[in-house]
């Protein structure tokens, strides 16, 4: 049975009244404020959340509609699975205090943007009164942080003065959206395909993918014949297995990232670069398309907010 829409609430209340006046009369008062107005009402807004709750399971069968844990049900058909959040790292971080005084794991800092950061392991400050050590995201996500920032220590602890970056964050993953996930289950369909740029996209979750086809660099300083695969995140190892498994043959690669792999007993070298995640600021100016209303300024941060950005080279 094909599904086309829903009763309005209006067209629900006429059909119960209606029903009401032939079993109790046309003279009945179904005016809102009476007794049977109201019983009307209830009764009208419970076929309605019932209406609602079946248009929605129907339209969660539809891949293009489908959000949350059905649309993971509809992806994995295609063998996908959502791509889950990370935690972001602080190598290296320099301490500074008493001399010998031990710091314990655990101990909370924070950045510029209030994100928390956990100690990995105690740590103990040398005669100078200084050590390196690892932090870890609170949680999970996606955090920036630049090298040579004062970070600011949430955990009172003794002996423990400064914390600051010597190098910038190694940067998590968010968990992938309905958007993005959506994005590659329609880019999965060329999976099967083989010696592809499109099966590369379809099988690397974050990717952009330079190719050039002629017989002479092109415009993105790419060599003839050669793509130029820009992840990012992910396991590198991995990467290039896909990147091998799935490039044209005599097609060139390009970038600094490289990896080498063992196929039938022969070592491949494969080439790739990674995209850094960087911090970006968008201004939009929002106007009314009608007079005297209200501009959803919440609502417009979500829509922006939700939009995907595809990752390139800067």
């Amino acid at each position: 049975m094909k599904l086309t829409k829903i009763d309005r609430l209006d067209e629900v209340v006429e059909r119960i009244s209606q029903g009401f006046r032939q079993i109790y009369g046309q003279n009945i008062d179904l005016s809102p404020d009476s007794p049977d107005g109201q019983l009307v009402g209830l009764l009208a807004q419970m076929v309605m959340d019932q209406n609602e709750l079946l248009e929605n399971a129907y339209r969660q069968i539809d891949p293009d509609l489908a959000s949350g844990a059905w649309l993971e049900q509809r992806v994995a058909y295609a063998g996908l699975v959502r791509g889950k959040a990370k935690y972001s790292y602080l190598p290296a971080v320099v301490l500074t205090g008493e001399p010998l005084a031990t710091i314990p794991a655990g101990v909370i800092i924070s950045d510029t943007t209030k994100t928390r950061w956990v100690l990995q392991n105690s740590v103990t400050l040398n005669a100078q009164g200084s050590a390196k050590a690892d932090f870890r995201s609170e949680e999970l996500g996606a955090f920036n942080v630049p090298v040579h920032t004062a970070m600011t220590i949430e955990t009172i602890t003794f002996g423990l003065h400064s914390v600051t970056t010597q190098t910038e964050s190694q940067i998590g993953a968010e968990e992938e959206s309905d958007i993005e996930l959506r994005q590659r289950f329609f880019l999965s369909r060329s999976r099967n395909a083989t010696n592809s740029v499109s099966s590369l996209e379809g099988k690397i979750r974050q990717v952009s993918i330079l190719e050039n086809n002629l017989a002479e660099t092109d415009k993105n300083q790419l060599p003839p014949h050669s793509i130029n695969v820009i992840v990012l995140g992910g396991d590198e190892q991995q990467i290039a297995q896909v990147i091998y498994h799935n490039k044209g043959g005599g097609t060139g690669m390009k970038g600094e990232t490289e990896i080498r792999i063992r196929h039938n007993e022969k070592e491949r070298l494969i080439r790739f670069d990674k995209a850094k995640q960087v911090d970006i600021h968008l201004s939009t100016v929002v106007v009314r398309d009608k007079d005297f209303t209200e501009i959803d300024h919440e609502g417009v941060k979500q829509a922006i907010s939700a939009l995907p950005f595809k990752i390139a080279r800067m």
